[in-house]
């Protein structure tokens, strides 16, 4: 039982592995806190908008670190090179 939804809400949106390793259940679970928050009357209907406007937007931005990560080949498999180095190139 969640006793305080916006204090987690608060907490959930900050969490960034869990928004860049699963971003659909983390949207998922930040929209939940905030309807939660909403019936418990601890947010204004503007607020409860916000709240689910952010959620979308931490989606988003996890579904980009994702991809960036997979392009400079963070998330290879797990697989390393034999000397056990691995080099992440940047641009420039």
């Amino acid at each position: 039982m969640v006793e305080n939804p916006l204090a987690d809400w608060r907490a959930a949106i900050k969490a960034r592995d869990d928004l860049v390793t699963d971003p659909e259940a983390h949207r998922r679970k930040l929209i939940e806190l905030a309807m939660l928050a909403r019936r418990r009357k601890q947010v204004s209907a503007e607020e409860l908008s916000e709240m689910l406007e952010l959620s979308d937007a931490a989606r988003l931005w996890g579904l980009l670190e994702w991809e960036e990560a997979e392009l400079i080949g963070l998330f290879d498999g797990g697989r390393f090179p034999e000397d056990g180095v691995q080099i992440i190139r940047g641009r420039g």
